[in-house]
């Protein structure tokens, strides 16, 4: 293994001479898809690029650099160490949620995954009023992202497998395996258990199915065993052009040109935000603001700039500029649980394994008559979500949402579940969780001071379903770990403890076991939704936020239906070509 090299850090946060500057695009968030704007916006020198982001620099923090880490930030000055609201799902616990406070965002502190998704579920997008938008379109922005490191010799003894044809091979991202990949015959032991299952071998996640037992790359470079996060990727390199800026603060509200103007077409001057000594302060954009705050943060800053609910933003004081009812809302976040035991062989390795299950996976013969049940509740579903939304949603789009889901579930046979079968010394781990959640939640302000705090409401297991599949997937990872081979890696059940939750446990004893343990997934989409604004989208095709001529989103906001893969990707890919949009290039 080559000798790791840390990069000195030379950038310097700019918080004096840029207040009241004017650049021409002004950027809100240093996370995951505002460096790629960044880096891109700014290859041209004659354009000026500010990013406003309240983290630090991290690029010398250990706990971020070394891929071992994982889980160790969580809670540290780089975490934004969020909670939810009280979740009537889940014991009426508020529940941590971990999002990245760092140039760099999220993905400094993320699991590294990349798995892009099933191909069908990003054909979806197209038919919410997003033309160009589906897999074809995001499949040539994951490749130009992309900079993957085929394994090698011990890796592929070790069970790494990859398609060439379906990587990039000079983009920004690194994706490779670590050299830590578990040795020996583990990998065969797994996947022998789950083929026993009816789980196939999936050699290549990343070509538009993640169906079935697979090995995934993750984003860090195998020689220098480093993550590479955002940072690493698009912005360190390209930090001394003279033309493009980071500014240490929070972006508080958008600053209207024609402020007004209710109901018309507004245009942004510019951003308010909250420097360090927390005084408020102006930068100015001559082109267009973007936002690219997080899922979490986006609605916040798009509903202190008067757009959104205008139920909600009257009872904050806030007047109404936009009426987008679907700010904050459509929140889609996967619920996590995880069985774990002892572990009867020495494992030091990683075993980023990962078994991703159909609805005929998981139902078997009972797949057709859970379909036509399910199809059945979906208005009592949707009007579920819309009695928890103040009337940010109508049920008729939700009902359209719900229906166009059910069928990529139950018609196109895309993935549901995902399991990992995975190590946490001296522990054996299966981590599970549903996919493709009916559950929708919010987040949203909850006062004009608070631009720090949202209230997030995942409402986990608002829908019967939801905790339906969850049980079933807890049940297959107990089979899993129970059928030879595999079963000689588990020892005794360490949560639950053994006895809590037998073979034959019913519905009612895993609902209270997943009732105490579930826990964000951490992959939330959807609150300033691409589709149609009729449907209850906040931006259009283009990301532009409806009735604003120069104010785009570019995050995971604009998700509008989750998806199998992991986020990291499909930012990426998102950002890129965002960035073409932007420059007029597509």
């Amino acid at each position: 293994m080559k000798t790791r090299r840390v990069i000195p850090a030379v950038a310097v946060l700019a918080t004096v001479g840029a207040c009241g500057d004017t650049f021409d695009y002004v950027i809100a968030g240093a996370g995951t898809c505002g460096l790629v704007l960044a880096n891109r916006l700014s290859a041209d020198p004659t354009v000026r690029v500010a990013v406003i982001e309240p983290g630090d620099d991290v690029r010398n923090n250990i706990n971020v650099t070394d891929p071992g880490l994982f889980t160790v930030p969580f809670g540290t000055y780089i975490d934004w160490q969020y909670e939810t609201t009280p979740q009537p799902g889940a014991g009426n616990r508020t529940i941590p949620w971990h999002a990245g406070k760092a140039i760099g965002g999220t993905s400094t502190i993320n699991g590294m995954t990349y798995i892009r998704g099933d191909e069908a579920q990003f054909d979806a997008w197209a038919g919410l009023g997003n033309p160009g938008w589906d897999w074809d379109a995001l499949y040539p922005y994951y490749k130009k992202a992309e900079k993957f490191i085929a394994p090698d010799a011990a890796q592929a003894a070790a069970g790494a497998t990859y398609d060439p044809a379906v990587h990039g091979e000079a983009g920004h991202i690194h994706v490779s395996y670590p050299f830590s990949l578990e040795n020996g015959t583990i990998h065969s032991l797994v996947e022998e258990s789950w083929g026993k299952l009816g789980y196939p071998h999936n050699k290549e996640v990343n070509a538009g199915s993640v169906h079935g037992f697979g090995i995934w790359p993750q984003t860090l470079d195998r020689d220098l065993n480093m993550r590479w996060d955002a940072a690493r990727a698009y912005y360190y390199g390209v930090e001394g052009r003279p033309n493009l800026t980071i500014i240490k603060g929070t972006v508080k509200n958008i600053i209207w040109a024609n402020s007004s103007a209710a109901h018309s077409t507004l245009v942004a001057k510019g951003v308010e935000y909250v420097t360090p000594d927390n005084k408020l302060a102006e930068v100015n954009a001559k082109e267009e603001v973007i936002l690219s705050a997080g899922a979490l943060r986006t609605p916040l800053i798009l509903e202190s700039s008067g757009v959104g609910n205008p139920s909600l933003l009257k009872d904050l004081g806030i007047q109404t500029k936009i009426d987008l009812p679907g700010v904050g809302e459509n929140l889609q976040e996967q619920p996590l649980t995880a069985v774990v035991y002892e572990a009867q062989q020495n494992i030091t390795g990683s075993m980023p394994y990962a078994t991703f299950a159909t609805a005929q996976d998981v139902f078997g013969e009972e797949t057709a008559s859970v379909k036509a049940s399910t199809a059945a509740q979906i208005p009592t579903w949707a009007q579920q979500v819309v009695t928890a939304s103040r009337g940010g949603v109508k049920a008729a789009n939700l009902e359209r949402l719900f229906r166009l889901q059910h069928d990529l579930i139950f018609n196109q046979n895309v993935t549901i579940g995902e399991m990992l079968a995975t190590t946490a010394p001296p522990y054996v781990v299966s981590s599970m969780w549903i996919l493709l959640p009916f559950s929708w939640g919010s987040v949203h302000l909850t006062s004009v001071d608070a631009i720090n705090a949202p209230a997030i409401d995942p409402r986990y297991y608002l829908v019967d379903f939801d905790l339906k599949l969850s049980i079933e997937l807890g049940r297959i990872c107990q089979r899993f770990w129970t059928t030879p081979p595999a079963s000689a890696l588990a020892g005794a059940g360490v949560l639950p403890p053994d006895g809590l939750l037998p073979p034959n446990a019913t519905d009612a004893q895993w609902q209270a076991y997943f009732s105490e343990e579930v826990s964000p997934n951490h992959h939330p989409v959807g609150t300033a939704a691409m589709m149609s604004r009729e449907l209850g989208g906040v931006v259009d095709p283009t990301l532009k936020v409806y009735a604003t001529r120069n104010v785009r989103v570019v995050d995971a906001s604009v998700v509008p239906l989750q998806f199998s893969g992991h986020l990291t990707a499909t930012l990426y890919a998102i950002s890129e070509r965002a960035a073409d949009i932007i420059k007029g290039t597509k």
